[in-house]
């Protein structure tokens, strides 16, 4: 069976547990237990000892990407002597992003990782920067990085940028990781924010692996996105394999709104949220 709890995210509907901007999902299947990404100020730690787990147990830490809010509460977890938990990270992710605000005036605001190569080898933590398209993590657990594009409404979002020299440049999220677990029914697809989009994630894992995804648990980024892709994606979703979508974290209030009201198979992901497929 596999069972992920959330650790951390925006939203808390448990009054022992606190959110965190972000996302951290705490993984157990067959004899492996795995955190994905770890939230912006290490919540996840607190909220996992109060929920009784042991994160220095871990067999794996798996950073989806180079945003904070994914990364950085391992801070958290390296100072509290989580240590010799090999991390897996893509080598992309350790570029300078920014997101272009336009909200309270036009500038770019940093939201790339506060956690360097050269501080995790201070700290003595085993990492693996991952160049393959697909890793295996364990027995029927994957990563996969370089997701392909195929559906022509999910465009990149316009507002992440990444610096290279003296130039911004919109963000491809070459950085980004996905988890991908081969259960008895079906692909489950684990997210830190779906930049590529659900519909696209899915079609890519579906054609590397050659078998259905009947779950996809995580973030799904339709907030940077108005009200037209989120019914697009709807109606995708309609006419796909899922049987469960668990989203949260940058997935925004009328997306969260509108899969509760028109997918029977949808459940809001948030602090304390628990899973089992």
């Amino acid at each position: 069976m596999l069972r992920i709890t959330a650790l951390a995210e925006n939203i808390s509907t448990n009054e022992e547990l606190k959110a965190d901007f972000g996302l951290s999902l705490y993984i157990e299947f067959g004899n492996k237990k795995i955190l994905l990404d770890t939230a912006g100020t290490g919540k996840c730690l607190e909220n996992a000892e109060a929920l009784g787990i042991d994160l220095h147990s871990l067999d794996a830490i798996v950073l989806s990407h180079g945003h904070f809010d994914h990364t950085d509460g391992i801070i958290s977890l390296i100072e509290n002597g989580v240590t010799n938990v090999p991390v897996y990270i893509s080598r992309y992710a350790f570029s300078e992003r920014y997101w272009r605000r336009t909200d309270d005036g036009e500038f770019y605001f940093p939201t790339m990782a506060g956690i360097s190569p050269s501080y995790l080898q201070r700290k003595q933590v085993p990492f693996r920067a991952l160049c393959t398209d697909c890793y295996e993590l364990g027995e029927n657990i994957y990563i996969l990085t370089n997701i392909g594009r195929s559906c022509e409404f999910e465009t990149v979002c316009p507002d992440d940028f990444v610096k290279l020299g003296n130039d911004y440049i919109i963000d491809d999220y070459r950085d980004e990781c996905v988890l991908v677990i081969n259960t008895p029914s079906g692909l489950a697809v684990l997210t830190g924010c779906g930049h590529h989009g659900v519909v696209n994630i899915i079609s890519h894992v579906e054609k590397v692996f050659g078998k259905p995804v009947c779950a996809f648990v995580g973030g799904t980024h339709l907030v940077a996105f108005g009200p037209e892709r989120t019914e697009l994606t709807i109606e995708a979703l309609k006419n796909s394999n899922l049987k469960l979508l668990c989203a949260g974290h940058c997935t925004g209030p009328y997306a969260m709104k509108a899969f509760s009201e028109k997918l029977s198979f949808f459940k809001p992901l948030h602090t304390g949220t628990i899973i089992e497929i």
